[in-house]
């Protein structure tokens, strides 16, 4: 298969043409017998394992499969009666980290992100665990493998003793455990169009696609020496942007009858949404169409960013900035002087509505204190008549406009003002407070 063809979904013969990157391909209905698993058996390798990571410091490489089994084994030597994996005692999780970083000669990384990293696949394979036999044995909605039809859970997984599954049952249906059970069910229906990767994921499969030539050799993420410092995810970013949108529609490909690989026809969201996103690669690739940072052909079909801690299609918990780079932020000087201008545009601006509320403000103190003085004058009869034009612009009340003369010629009006001494009217502090 050409490395460019990616299949959303085959048709029957005489119906629609394939959506494909190439040629097309026939269809049948998509079935596929799915083998129960048993429990895991743990760690089985004599030789030295030397872990490697790749460039998400997420294992990866030769002994990643062994490493998972590690996992599963650590998972089912805890009792099944605890609550949560935070609950597991200290030294317990402490233990299970030295035991797996003797086994698979693991260093340390200066952030203990790769010890926290085993934890949470602990505690996932963990509440996956409980799950099941939640499933198998109370709830009956998972069919249980032919060689566990008429088993107990004790009879199946040796860690598990018959008075521990009593307690498990009797703790399943308490209100509380019942209605955590609801809450995370509901949690579950968000997952939308979950992949199709199995227990393998994404780090495992991509090495499968690129075996059987789905995808190019520099589709593979790069590794390093579990003993090196994290590597920079900055030569990843070309790469993520490259192949994520075709790595994302690999994972949701399923096997026909014929054994050809193609997302399930059924599953009408999500041949939309592929649809889509070949055809903005195709966009892409011609020079037609442009993505912000953080944002590809896959976050555009899909019409909404990726969540900043989990990216889609990277297998692990990849954040947004390991995926696609830092943001590029842009200083002061980034803009020149039309900053500068805008800085100065905008003071000028606020100057002079602060200049023009504080002229109004003290006219309107100044007139009240005139009025008041007039007031007091005219009271205390130290006023003499005699002629003064009334400013216009003074905003003066009725009872401060005292004894016009209206027999006056013209229109000028006349107002008391005292004698002999003027009146002069300062703008002191106190009439701005």
């Amino acid at each position: 298969m050409n490395e460019n063809q990616i299949v959303v979904r085959h048709e029957s013969e005489g119906g629609k043409t394939p959506t494909t990157r190439d040629e097309s391909q026939d269809v049948s209905t998509i079935t596929k017998t799915i083998k129960g698993r048993g429990p895991s058996k743990g760690v089985k390798v004599a030789k030295p394992m030397f872990l490697e990571y790749n460039v998400y410091n997420v294992p990866d490489g030769q002994w990643s499969h062994e490493y998972g089994k590690q996992v599963g084994s650590c998972a089912t030597r805890i009792n099944i009666n605890v609550p949560l994996y935070p609950k597991v005692d200290e030294q317990i999780k402490k233990g299970f980290w030295e035991e797996t970083k003797l086994m698979f000669h693991i260093t340390d990384d200066s952030n203990h992100s790769r010890e926290k990293y085993f934890h949470s696949c602990v505690a996932k394979r963990f509440s996956c665990f409980k799950s099941k036999l939640v499933r198998r044995w109370i709830t009956m909605k998972e069919k249980k493998p032919k060689n566990q039809t008429n088993k107990m859970p004790w009879d199946v997984y040796n860690h598990i003793t018959e008075d521990d599954w009593k307690t498990f049952v009797k703790y399943y249906f308490l209100p509380e455990s019942l209605l955590r059970s609801e809450k995370a069910r509901k949690s579950a229906s968000c997952n939308k169009n979950p992949h199709r990767t199995g227990q393998k994921g994404y780090n495992r499969k991509r090495l499968d696609w690129i075996k059987d030539g789905r995808l190019p050799p520099d589709a593979a993420l790069p590794i390093s020496s579990s003993s090196s410092v994290n590597s920079s995810v900055t030569s990843n970013v070309n790469r993520v942007r490259k192949y994520r949108s075709k790595e994302w529609i690999l994972a949701h490909q399923v096997q026909n009858k014929e054994e050809k690989w193609e997302i399930d026809p059924n599953d009408t969201e999500v041949v939309e949404i592929a649809t889509k996103a070949l055809e903005y690669i195709a966009e892409e690739e011609k020079g037609n169409l442009s993505f912000e940072q953080g944002e590809d052909a896959l976050t555009k079909a899909i019409g909404k960013k990726d969540h900043r801690g989990r990216v889609k299609g990277t297998g692990g918990m990849v954040g947004i900035k390991k995926a696609f780079g830092p943001c590029i932020r842009h200083s002061r000087s980034d803009h020149g002087e039309a900053s500068s201008e805008n800085y100065e545009s905008i003071r000028a601006s606020v100057k002079k509505e602060f200049e023009g509320e504080l002229e109004k403000r003290v006219e309107k103190r100044v007139a009240e204190a005139l009025q008041k003085q007039l007031s007091t004058l005219l009271k205390t009869g130290q006023l003499n008549s005699i002629s003064t034009p009334i400013p216009d612009d003074l905003h003066l009340n009725d009872s401060a406009r005292v004894d016009l003369d209206v027999s006056a010629t013209r229109t000028t009006r006349h107002i008391l003002v005292p004698q002999p001494r003027e009146l002069n009217v300062r703008r002191s502090h106190s009439f701005l407070t």
